[in-house]
């Protein structure tokens, strides 16, 4: 029977060729962002499109920097909670993460246009100027799951591998955990017990950011049209390191001969008989690092068809980027005689190098926002939605780095990977005010991120709660918190379920992430 497992979706759970893989997962980091901002702006659900006024609107819709009337300076500093649990064959593991830092900090400096005479509500009334500092994705993440798995092993993953590739058959056969099968024609099968009870875990660990640098200029004609232009720098920085481990039993000779009766295995003088009914651990590691940077362009306008409605849109170029990527991984294996000792007698680590080169260029999506904002007495409601089509990710080479048409191929099959793995998105956000009082102000808002994935629902829900504190003339405070559940399922790795007759495994994910925001401002 063929093997009909992609060799793409295979490294995507098994961590083996992961420099392709993890280039399609880059996809969605460097393209998905989550538009932190002021205490504010998170308050209402991120909800910005249609509103200005905020130090947010210098990476939001910079058409907001035409609402201010006086210069303004703040910081907004950050504390995100994460909590994962992982359910994995009825057993239940917790992992949390902290992390403090800065999401927003940013200027506007006011600068309106001084005329002698006329109609002083009528022509272009400023030409404001904003630069900020955003941090647009926290990758902070530690995911850990086990269970004992008595369907497969993961080494059914890398008999796939072999199954396809050539350099991976050559370098799995001298491992003791692969043997080719009687029938050449069906590939290789696992040394290791598929049927029989083993304990497997998986745990991961993400850390870094996405942050964009911008500089951007909005004016205000007649209290009625607005306008801004955006420069964005954008700046990449993500670690992962994952570690999965699995813990049973090899084969015996009996089952060995049933799959090939004239296997090494069977030879008493032969070294690889030893490695029958043994007991082992297998520990595969990878570690990743990614570093890039960037530059975008944003438009945007704010209209007002009447003094209390806003109606705004936003144009976001792609963001050309410039990644190089570093990784290392491997996997080790120790047998034993008996499970219950620690003296080895027999070990293999096999180092799977990086596919070289690792700089590459890349070009996110277009991404277009319509907002709407309804003002009242002592509040206002304010929604937008955005679209992002994730699918138009595209990887390119460096002009002239490197003649190989063999990295050529690896290119287009990594962005034919993400048109298969990728999707348009809508994500929604909506926000309201209210003025409590002429010096507090209450907010609270929702916003919905539609799943990037074809084949998987990851469609994220957060809300969020805040509250305004004008402390004097010049000075004023924001705090908002905001909660998010997401819940979805992955397999530490895949293999042909229909070859092998049985499901790869699957984990259910619950991730709750809590985001506490602090901004302090003053308008001068």
């Amino acid at each position: 029977m063929i093997k009909k497992v992609t060799l793409l979706t295979t490294l995507l759970s098994v961590g083996t060729i992961l420099t392709q893989a993890q280039s399609v997962k880059d996809a969605l980091i460097i393209s998905q962002e989550f538009n932190n901002g002021t205490a504010r702006f998170k308050g209402l659900g991120g909800a910005q499109t249609a509103l200005g006024g905020d130090i947010s609107s210098i990476s939001g819709n910079p058409a907001g920097l035409g609402f201010f009337g006086q210069s303004d300076f703040s910081v907004t500093g950050s504390y995100l909670n994460t909590k994962n649990k992982g359910s994995y064959f009825g057993e239940t593991n917790s992992q949390s993460k902290n992390n403090f830092g800065v999401d927003n900090a940013g200027i506007v400096l006011h600068m309106p246009t001084y005329r002698n005479g006329g109609n002083l509500d009528k022509g272009w009334l400023n030409f404001n100027v904003g630069v900020s500092y955003n941090k647009t994705n926290n990758f902070t993440n530690h995911l850990f799951y086990g269970g004992t798995n008595s369907n497969s092993t993961i080494v059914q993953s890398y008999t796939d591998l072999m199954y396809q590739d050539a350099t991976w058959q050559e370098d799995f056969q001298d491992t003791y955990l692969v043997e080719p099968y009687g029938d050449a024609s069906k590939g290789f099968f696992p040394i290791t017990r598929e049927g029989d009870a083993k304990y497997q875990q998986n745990e991961l660990v993400e850390t870094g950011y996405n942050s964009r640098t911008n500089l951007s200029f909005g004016g205000n004609y007649s209290n009625k049209f607005y306008v801004g232009v955006s420069f964005g720098f954008t700046s990449l920085r993500y670690d992962a390191s994952k570690h999965f481990g699995e813990y049973g039993w090899t084969k015996d000779a009996a089952a060995v001969a049933a799959n090939n009766p004239n296997s090494v295995f069977l030879d008493p003088t032969n070294d690889a008989n030893q490695y029958l009914d043994a007991s082992y651990d297998l520990v595969d590691n990878y570690g990743y690092s990614s570093r890039g940077s960037g530059f975008d362009f944003k438009l945007g306008f704010i209209y007002k068809p009447k003094e209390d409605w806003n109606i705004g849109v936003t144009i976001q170029t792609p963001t050309w980027m410039t990644i190089s990527d570093h990784l290392y991984t491997y996997k080790e294996t120790s047998f034993y005689d008996d499970e219950n000792t620690d003296t080895r007698f027999g070990y293999n680590r096999l180092v799977i190098d990086p596919i070289d080169p690792t700089d590459y260029n890349v070009r996110t999506p277009f991404k277009f926002s319509l907002g709407a904002t309804k003002f009242f007495s002592r509040g206002l409601i304010t929604a937008d939605a955005e679209f992002v089509d994730y699918s138009s990710t595209r990887y390119r080479e460096i002009d002239g780095m490197y003649m190989d048409n063999a990295y050529t191929r690896y290119i287009d099959d990594t962005n034919n990977g993400i048109k298969e793995t990728y999707k348009a998105a809508i994500n929604a956000r909506l926000g309201g005010e209210v003025l409590i009082n002429s010096f507090l102000s209450g907010r609270a808002g929702v916003n919905y991120f539609g799943t990037p994935y074809k084949n998987a629902d990851n469609s994220n829900y957060n809300g969020s709660l805040g509250l305004g504190v004008k402390l004097n003339s010049s000075l004023y405070l924001d705090l908002a918190v905001q909660h998010s559940i997401l819940k979805y399922s992955e397999s530490p790795y895949v293999y042909d379920q229909e070859f092998w007759g049985t499901a790869s495994p699957v984990a259910d994910i619950t991730v709750n992430r809590t985001n506490a925001v602090l901004t302090l401002g003053a308008k001068f």
